[in-house]
């Protein structure tokens, strides 16, 4: 116990046992022990670490034949393949960076508002939960908080997990998937149980208040597996089409990660035989072959001129007749080509442009398209985290108005597309605060920032507009350049070499 908790013992003149039965104190101190829980989060939710073992490629394909009866053993490989793979490790890596998690806050089933007057008006209701709503989002921190989630997602095939929160704070707490299934389904959003007998009773502060009701109900009724409250379940899924289990979606490509390992492994051996070198000395013999030097003679002689080769050069002795070899392949060049492309498969095999990661690849077109198609995928997720997020939202506001979060389809490759559509919708006096978002101006600082701007430091007075193009004359011929995204393969062959420098 540390000394600010014995202090607050002591100052409400209670002992430790009753202290950390209070419902406040144990919030206090687990907030204060997730800073220490941080670097080995398995062991706080499973009460100890994790050791992973290194699998077989046939083991991985017998197990995708029956996903339902080897989930645990797919997950546990995906993580240990993600520890030791790179490929892989930027393959999750890359899917789960690549939302922005951008979003916006609208009315649910807006039907408008009138004034009343008074006191306790519609209007002064509706902004009440609207900053309510939008403070929630704000502490719950989403870009980051759905991050994290995703790469769990995407490397496990699920995230369980539970959030703790109040006016002030927010965070989440992962659940061992192990003692996990999923239960039910509501308002579009899996709900899951929790299996209470891999929980010790002295470990039951490392959770929420609401699992000692759990924990006490399992006591009772002997049924292990108790429903996780949904004012606290997390849950999000990479597959929302299959519910009895969930499998890593790219569990099917980790089969390919032992054909790369065996292309480099043979690569690095082809690599050694063409730097080893065989040096063969003859021993003379008279013409019916018998040695015309002893045999004492003969290997002080070889110890002396083995004495002075290299570590790749070997030497033998013979009566026959030899020469110097190698042993070069004349296909050095194809090890190399067959390694590219046991990688440039995998990347395929994935579904996940290779040039993205260091596979030469010339046709641009082509990879836009793919990355499209790796977008959409991500969307169908974002969409259900989305519907996640709104639940909570509907639990935690109460009152005749209700919002909701719209999660923006804004990605690290569409960004600069997305924000000249918004732009131009705004233009228009449509969707303002997509605009915003779509920029980086939170939806909870709209607000206060045009106040500040505005108001204080009077910015419209201050400063004057940039210059751009509708503020300038064009003085120059010819509509502005294309972006390089833009470009095909023969419009970067006409720029690289200035072929329209004189037309």
């Amino acid at each position: 116990m540390s000394i600010k908790n014995l202090e607050r013992a002591e100052k409400i003149d209670k002992s430790y046992a009753d202290v950390i039965k209070d419902d406040g104190f144990k919030m206090f101190f687990a907030k204060e022990l997730t800073r220490q829980m941080l670097f080995n989060t398995k062991q706080s939710t499973s009460g100890g670490s994790e050791v992973f073992s290194k699998y077989s490629k046939q083991q991985i394909v017998d197990w995708l034949q029956n996903p339902s009866a080897n989930e645990k053993n797919l997950r546990n490989a995906s993580v240990y393949m993600f520890l030791s793979s790179m490929h892989y490790q930027r393959l999750i890596v890359f899917y789960s960076s690549m939302l922005l998690w951008k979003y916006v806050i609208s009315p649910v089933q807006f039907e408008g508002v009138e004034d009343e007057g008074g006191k306790e008006s519609n209007i002064d209701s509706f902004r009440r939960n609207y900053f309510k709503a939008a403070g929630s989002l704000e502490t719950m921190n989403l870009p980051d908080m759905m991050r994290i989630i995703l790469t769990s997602v995407l490397r496990e095939g699920i995230y369980y997990g539970v959030r703790w929160f109040d006016k002030q704070t927010s965070f989440l707490q992962k659940i061992n998937p192990d003692i996990c299934k999923l239960a039910f389904v509501q308002d579009g959003v899996f709900l899951y149980k929790i299996d209470m007998s891999k929980i010790k009773e002295e470990d039951l502060w490392k959770y929420p208040k609401q699992f000692e009701g759990m924990f006490a109900a399992y006591k009772k009724d002997k049924e292990k597996w108790q429903e996780v409250p949904s004012e606290i379940s997390i849950c999000l899924k990479a597959d929302a089409s299959i519910v009895e289990y969930s499998v890593p979606p790219f569990a099917a490509v980790m089969p390919q990660l032992y054909k790369i390992a065996d292309a480099e492994s043979r690569a690095e051996v082809s690599a050694d035989m063409d730097n080893y070198k065989m040096i063969t000395g003859k021993v003379p013999t008279d013409a019916d072959g018998n040695p015309l030097i002893g045999y004492d003679l003969v290997e002080k002689y070889y110890r002396q001129i083995a004495g002075a080769l290299g570590l790749n050069v070997g030497l033998a002795l013979s009566p026959f007749d030899m020469d110097s070899f190698n042993f070069e392949k004349s296909g050095t060049t194809a090890d190399i080509d067959h390694v590219q492309r046991t990688v440039a498969n995998y990347w395929q095999t994935a579904g996940t442009p290779g040039l993205l990661h260091g596979i030469s690849n010339n046709t641009a077109g082509v990879m836009k398209l793919a990355i499209k198609s790796d977008e959409s995928y991500l969307f169908g997720i974002m969409d259900q985290a989305g519907r996640m997020i709104n639940r909570i939202l509907k639990m935690e506001l109460s009152g005749k108005y209700r919002f909701k979060i719209t999660f923006l389809p804004m990605t690290i490759f569409n960004a600069e597309e997305m924000i000249a559509r918004y732009k131009e919708a705004a233009s228009f006096g449509l969707a303002k605060s997509y605009y915003a978002a779509a920029v980086g101006v939170p939806q909870f600082d709209i607000g206060g920032l045009g106040f500040i701007e505005d108001k204080i430091l009077k910015l419209d007075e201050v400063l004057k507009p940039l210059k751009n193009s509708h503020s300038m004359p064009n003085d120059g011929a010819g509509r502005p350049l294309s972006n390089d995204d833009d470009l095909d393969d023969a419009g970067e062959s006409t720029r690289a070499n200035d072929t329209n420098a004189n037309r």
